[in-house]
């Protein structure tokens, strides 16, 4: 199965290349999470959801470093969005489980997936890609 489960939206992209390529990486992530999901592949799926929790963490550390270089005068209120989204990535290791038992639907667990990296890309970032955007003109 090679078609993709997600596809970041082209308006989401941020115009900082290493966040922008941390994003597609987890995008990536996501969509051979899906396709293992739907085969059956369980253990390479619980694989790819601890690559995709750590992935989210280690993107953070990056994206912050970037705010602070960048001088990003909403740094606190996007490190608290950070926060909250990691808080949640625990859960999608629970939610593994619950497909492996039968007890929820494989798509559920990449709608998560899907709503942490959007928590992410679509909630806090917007705000750095405005700020980035007035920067260079």
């Amino acid at each position: 199965m090679s078609e993709n489960v997600f596809e970041l939206p082209t308006k989401l992209l941020i115009g900082h290349a290493t966040i922008d390529e941390d994003h597609a990486r987890l995008v990536r992530i996501i969509n051979e999470t899906g396709h293992a999901l739907q085969k059956k592949q369980f253990q390479e799926s619980t694989r790819l959801i601890v690559e995709f929790i750590e992935g989210m963490k280690a993107h953070f550390v990056t994206e912050e470093d970037i705010l602070m270089e960048t001088k990003f005068p909403w740094i606190e209120e996007h490190v608290a969005s950070h926060r909250q989204v990691i808080l949640k990535l625990p859960r999608l290791i629970d939610d593994s489980e619950k497909v492996m038992d039968g007890e929820q639907g494989w798509n559920k667990l990449v709608d998560e997936l899907v709503e942490c990296l959007m928590d992410d890309t679509f909630k806090a970032d917007m705000m750095f890609k405005s700020f980035l955007e007035k920067q260079s003109t």
